[in-house]
């Protein structure tokens, strides 16, 4: 999973940026886009959506009928 897929499941499950989230400032998340994503916020991610996996976070936001 990388950035791209966490801000796109952010601003569409909960309508909310990057920025607000994690609480930081847009610098922070432009060095985390061109250089890495910090594990601990990956392990932030987990504990507060209680899932890393990518098929079950996109079935939040679009949910089979």
């Amino acid at each position: 999973m990388d950035i791209h897929f966490i801000q796109f499941y952010i601003k569409k499950y909960h309508s909310q940026t990057l920025e607000d989230y994690f609480n930081v400032t847009p610098a922070v998340t432009s060095t985390w886009r061109r250089k890495n994503f910090p594990e601990i916020r990956k392990n932030e991610f987990l504990v507060r959506e209680k899932c890393l996996d990518v098929y079950e976070l996109f079935e939040r936001i679009y949910p089979k009928e």
